[in-house]
């Protein structure tokens, strides 16, 4: 029971004490008075008349009939009895209900229940008639209790009607009052049950100082949760440096690098084409013995700074380095390759002009990548090209291969009337993939969407470039959300098996999608919590406030919201724990031979820890191999997906 019903419990309970209470006391002394003061009339009665009954002198039945009929008509009695020395009645006049003459009777508005609960009865008046100096006989008289009876039922009615009176009075005033006393306690309220969803908050502290000294404690468990988690991601930051960076640049190691381009070539979602290039500083041995290792990793640092900031122009693509001389740039792009070639060498070039390395020899390879194409057989080509670029000399660029391998060229209006009328044709399907626990049992399906364009079912990757191009992303990403609603719903019946779909960064920041995907799942409100919601972590990084809002907005229909691809550059889990979320999808790019990396070893497994510290369900993408299955679980990952699990 709530704490608000129970205040209102204590509330109606005092006011029923309190007001009862004196209802019943009212009652019963008005009772009382009333008897008392009916008792007192029939005595005065009695006596006025026995007295006047007294002085006449002639005292004949009839005379006495007379008189005590006139006064029985005069006033209001129940009856009027003269009796003689032997007690018996001589003259009786009693009040006769079917007498139509009779207008005493004044009982008709009071219930008959309540006249028979307070059992109104006052004693009559007794006076003794002389005659003389004897006694003639005895007189008793009763007033009729009517009109006392109903003065008190009259006087309760009045009271009963203040008492509900008083009772809805209180009740609005205790409802202001509690509104105004609730206020803290809501905070209170929504801070523990953050707490509980282990999203570790701090609020204002209230007026109140009950509520205050609560709220102080629960500020302090959150403060130190989160200084907790702060010292963990920092350490965990440290582990992902050493396991994915190359201590002296910063960019991605040789191993990362290669893990990251299985990743590109393997996965659907990822954009299925792009440029490779390798860029190697000749001579570095002699470099070192001319110029000194400080000057040297100066310049590694220089050309490394000219990859990164090629890096963030393009978005999904990496830097890394291979080996000592040896750089690597993997970008996802449809431009030229001799467009991206001329762009990196010149920007080479600038660098090493600013930093008075002018002489320095610095050639570079290039190649077209597509998805499903052999990493090795990829990196053979450019080793050749390469070695024919040193062989020219100095800052030589060598293609290969030269021509552009895409056979179906499009311009952004070709593309956008083909995606726009596989939408608008339903020519869009979901293909799924298992998630799995360690004892094999189903979590979730992941989904890819497919679109049928040039005839034939293309994978995200062919076509997700040219949408987010064009801006109408969020058009693909709410078709999917339909469709899955919609196989959801078919298998209502029985119990559907939880479905996750993506949502791209560009549909978050679309408020139109928003509220056409609420709307949408509004819906569906028997499907809703079968519904898993995937987000990009850069939309941790890059639009916090709107996922922040969304995932507020989707957890009421009890939608389970994480994110995928996760690890490769985020460790913020202050954030983490603030938003809600339930799952978070580690980057196949670390598990890939998770089995025998030891340092993405230890980065799986602390990123695991701390994931569950705030009550997150960890999933490894990617996974091919029983080896690094068996790993994972051993880490404490509580879910796989990939090429292994079926």
């Amino acid at each position: 029971m709530s704490l608000i019903k129970q205040l209102w419990i204590g509330i109606l309970s005092l006011l029923l004490l309190a007001l009862g209470g004196n209802f019943v006391i009212s009652t019963l002394t008005a009772k009382t008075y009333l008897q008392e003061q009916l008792r007192l009339k029939n005595i005065d009665n009695a006596n006025s008349l026995a007295l006047s009954i007294s002085q006449m002198p002639d005292k004949d039945p009839v005379t006495l009939e007379l008189l005590i009929s006139a006064q029985f008509d005069s006033g209001h009695y129940e009856y009027i009895i003269f009796q003689n020395t032997d007690k018996q009645a001589v003259v009786a006049r009693r009040y006769d209900n079917d007498n139509d003459n009779q207008t005493q009777q004044p009982t008709e508005k009071v219930p008959a229940w309540f006249a028979k609960r307070v059992n109104f009865d006052a004693a009559p008046g007794i006076a003794q008639i002389q005659d003389g100096w004897q006694q003639a006989g005895t007189l008793v008289v009763k007033s009729h209790s009517g009109y006392a009876l109903e003065a008190l039922w009259k006087n309760t009615r009045d009271l009963l009607e203040w008492f509900l009176f008083a009772t809805l009075l209180s009740g609005l005033i205790g409802s202001i009052v509690l509104k105004y006393i609730s206020r803290p306690l809501d905070v209170v309220v929504s801070q523990a049950e953050a707490i509980g969803e282990r999203r570790f908050i701090v609020s204002e502290e209230p007026k109140t100082k009950e509520f205050q000294r609560l709220v102080r404690a629960m500020n302090r468990l959150s403060n130190s949760v989160k200084q907790m988690l702060e010292k963990e991601a920092r350490q965990l930051e440290l582990l992902r440096r050493e396991s994915q960076t190359d201590p002296l640049t910063g960019i991605a190691n040789r191993t990362h690098f290669l893990h990251l381009f299985d990743a590109q070539l393997t996965n659907e979602d990822a954009q299925d084409r792009g440029v490779l290039v390798i860029a190697r500083l000749m001579n570095l041995q002699q470099l070192n013995n001319q110029l000194g290792h400080h000057q040297v990793d100066q310049l590694l640092c220089a050309i490394a700074s000219v990859f990164r900031d090629i890096n963030q122009r393009y978005p999904g693509s990496h830097a890394g380095r291979l080996n000592g001389s040896d750089f690597c740039l993997l970008i996802p792009t449809d431009i030229a390759i001799d467009i991206v070639g001329a762009e990196i060498s010149q920007q080479l070039n600038f660098q090493l002009i600013a930093t008075g390395y002018t002489q320095i020899g610095l050639p570079m390879a290039l190649s077209y990548f597509q998805q499903g194409d052999l990493r090795t057989d990829l990196l053979h080509t450019l080793d050749g090209a390469l070695a024919e670029a040193e062989v020219k000399g100095n800052r030589a660029v060598i293609i290969r291969p030269e021509g552009h391998p895409h056979s179906t060229p499009r311009n952004l209006g070709q593309w956008r009337d083909s995606i726009e009328y596989a939408l608008t044709h339903q020519h869009i399907a979901l293909v799924k993939f298992p998630v799995r626990n360690q004892q094999g049992e189903l979590i979730h399906d992941e989904t890819a969407v497919r679109l049928q364009l040039d005839e034939e079912q293309k994978t995200a990757g062919y076509f997700i470039p040219w949408a987010v191009r064009l801006g109408i992303m969020s058009n693909i990403d709410l078709a999917v959300l339909r469709l899955a609603l919609n196989q959801l719903s078919i298998t209502a019946t029985q119990l559907p098996q939880p479905m996750a779909i993506n949502v791209s960064s560009a549909a978050l920041c679309s408020a139109s999608f928003r509220e056409q995907a609420l709307e949408l799942i509004a819906q569906h409100p028997a499907v809703a919590r079968f519904l898993w919601l995937e987000f990009s972590e850069s939309c941790v990084l890059r639009h916090p406030e709107e996922l922040r809002i969304f995932i507020t907005q989707l957890r009421k229909f009890g939608c389970l919201i994480g994110l995928e691809h996760v690890g490769l550059e985020f460790t913020r889990f202050d954030q983490l724990q603030e938003m809600g979320l339930a799952f978070l999808k580690i980057d196949s790019a670390i598990i890939r031979d998770i089995n025998t990396t030891n340092s993405n070893q230890a980065f799986v497994q602390s990123l695991c820890l701390l994931g569950h510290s705030i009550g997150l369900t960890m999933i490894a993408e990617g996974v091919q191999t029983a080896a690094e299955q068996q790993t994972l679980f051993g880490l404490g990952i509580d879910a796989v997906t990939g090429p292994f699990v079926q």
